[in-house]
């Protein structure tokens, strides 16, 4: 065989490559096809799928729970079955708020308020008129355990701060008295 004679590399009927004569996209443009995709598939799985934020509950909506489902998150905030619910009108004390008792004890307010709530509703079940919602979404609402309003109780034993004026009366008498947050010293 002689080395001068020229050889064929490809066959003759090979398919035509899909690109030949044409020149590829740039990078550029494949990546913001990419991105484009990506957004698209994003997107839709958002409205697709199922949310696990709490459904938006209305004003004027009540709220009920027994004693079983129900638990204390904070001094105003309480879960009834799967809906969190504050408070109306009233401001209780976060857990780590350092007050002293009357020996002059460190005590931690938010938990004293905790327990005070907790109190309140231990073997009771809870009903709640919503009227808003608070910065956060959450539900605000009247809500009572048997016959007791819990805001107004709260405030009262000194376990949190009047927001509203039909409060003021209580919160001025545990002042006075020296109840909860409103001890000797704090």
């Amino acid at each position: 065989m002689s080395l001068n004679h020229k050889r064929r590399i490809f066959r003759t009927n090979a398919k035509p490559l899909p690109f030949r004569g044409r020149r590829l996209p740039s990078l550029g443009v494949l990546l913001a096809t990419a991105g484009g995709a990506v957004t698209v598939v994003v997107a839709v799985s958002l409205f697709v799928r199922s949310s696990e934020a709490p459904a938006h509950v209305p004003a004027g909506m009540r709220l009920s729970a027994p004693a079983a489902s129900l638990a204390v998150l904070d001094g105003d905030t309480r879960r009834l079955g799967d809906q969190v619910v504050r408070l109306a009108g009233i401001t209780a004390p976060a857990r780590g708020s350092v007050c002293h008792d009357g020996g002059q004890q460190h005590l931690d307010c938010g938990v004293a308020a905790v327990d005070a709530l907790a109190s309140l509703v231990r073997g009771s079940a809870v009903d709640c008129t919503i009227h808003g919602h608070d910065d956060q979404g959450r539900p605000v609402g009247n809500c009572q355990a048997g016959d007791t309003r819990l805001s107004e109780a709260l405030v009262r034993d000194g376990w949190a701060r009047a927001e509203v004026e039909a409060l003021r009366e209580p919160e001025t008498t545990a002042r006075a008295a020296g109840r909860g947050i409103w001890r000797t010293g704090s």
